[in-house]
Formats: structure tokens, C-alpha cells, sequence
């Protein structure tokens, strides 16, 4: 099998026992329906929305904007034609979709994100745990950008993901989810700094010069040239 490369972080351990498949089911069972998930739970939210989407057709929409009734799709901007249309982008990730829920974009409306999460296949019937990487503005990320933000936790039907790549002679797949239509969330759970596994971990980047990069090697993520931190 072929190393990951060192720029890739790998998943916290997460052990699924019964006594916490237990307890994750039971909160969700009082959820009240659409509305605001009560967690007390000692184990970590990205565990638990990790969970849902592993043992249920649901995807997670992350953002800042904790009063979404109807979540719409919205028009991307990204240098990806796959990640730049105008739809509702989500995951089946529970730490991918906290990274967008915490960033405070009101705050920071230049902030450019730049960030990954994947699997690759590691035989016939099995793949990899997820693999991440992130990175923001450079200069935003020297001011702690972080907020409270809300997962909406969505039905998958409309939902489509995005097809497997091959990279390196491997195949590599995301939990990236989009769908045209509106989503009305079966429910919401609120997530902070604290939330995320990999606040210490977030790179910074040159706005400018990720963009230069870019255009002159599309295959040449993460450009580490553009990284300043």
C-alpha cells in the first residue's frame, strides 16, 4: 500500500462500541424533528455525525449561519468545476463539516479556504481511513477566525456524490455530496472551535500566490510554496 503523503493528516482513532452506538442512537431518537439537537454526550461531535451518516442515508451542511430554515443551493466559487456550481455542497464527514461551520466568514469575507478530505482504496473491498487537509487565509488565520457555527444534518435522497478519481495510480474517493434542490434539515447541531480535532493543525496560506500556483500546475496540490504557516 502506498504512504500517505506527510501533508495528509489521518483521522483520531474512533472506536465505535456498543455502549456509545447506544448512546448516539438514543439522541437521536429525542431529537426534536428539524430542530435543535440537545448533546451532552462525553464523546466527540464529529464522532457522533460521523455515525449518523455511516448508519443512515443523511448528509451535514456546515455553516456560520445558525438560523437556516430551508437550506438553497448557493453559487460555489472554486477553482474545481466540480466544486464551483451553483448547488448545496455537503458531507458525510463529521470533522470535514465542522471545519466550514466554525470559520467566521462574515468576519473575514476574504478569506479563501483550501482543504481536503478523501479515502483511498487499499484492496478490492476496502479503503482507507479519511485522510484531511486544511488551510485558510494566511493573514486570517493569525487572528483566530473562529465562531460558533450550526451542522444541518440533511436528507441524502436528492443528493448525488461526487465520482471516485484516480491520483497516483490509486483510487481515491470523497464524502463530497452535492444536490440543485432545497433540503429542509432533519435536524441541527451546534459546534465551536473546541469541536474541531485539527484547530492546531490549519495551514495558512498566500491568496495570491495559491492562485498562481494553481493555474500554472492544477495537479499540483497542496502547492506547499503558497503555505506560509
Amino acid at each position: 500500500m502506498m504512504k500517505a503523503p506527510d501533508w495528509l493528516l489521518p483521522r483520531p482513532p474512533f472506536e465505535m462500541t456498543p455502549e456509545k452506538k447506544n448512546a448516539f442512537e438514543g439522541v437521536w431518537r429525542s431529537k426534536p424533528e428539524g430542530g435543535l439537537i440537545d448533546y451532552s454526550l462525553p464523546y466527540p461531535k464529529w464522532q457522533f455525525l460521523s455515525h449518523l451518516c455511516e448508519s443512515k442515508d443523511l448528509v451535514l451542511h456546515g455553516s456560520q449561519n445558525c438560523t437556516i430554515n430551508i437550506v438553497e443551493p448557493r453559487q460555489a466559487n472554486d477553482i474545481r468545476a466540480y466544486s464551483n456550481q451553483s448547488a448545496i455542497y455537503a458531507t458525510t464527514d463529521g470533522i470535514w463539516v465542522i471545519y466550514f461551520a466554525i470559520l467566521d466568514r462574515k468576519k473575514h469575507p476574504g478569506v479563501t479556504l483550501f482543504n481536503s478530505c478523501l479515502q483511498a482504496r487499499i484492496s478490492a473491498d476496502q479503503f482507507s481511513d479519511p485522510l484531511y487537509f486544511f488551510s485558510i487565509t494566511h493573514s486570517v488565520l493569525l487572528q483566530k477566525p473562529w465562531c460558533e457555527g450550526m451542522i444541518y444534518i440533511l436528507p441524502r435522497q436528492s443528493f448525488e456524490r461526487e465520482p471516485a478519481q484516480q491520483m497516483q495510480g490509486m483510487e481515491i474517493v470523497f464524502p463530497h455530496w452535492i444536490s440543485s434542490v432545497p433540503a429542509v434539515p432533519a435536524a441541527r447541531l451546534m459546534v465551536g472551535a473546541q469541536d474541531f480535532p485539527f484547530l492546531a493543525s490549519i495551514h495558512g496560506h498566500n491568496n495570491e500566490k495559491l492562485i498562481q500556483l494553481a493555474t500554472a500546475d492544477p495537479n499540483g496540490y497542496p502547492w506547499p510554496e503558497a503555505l506560509e504557516s
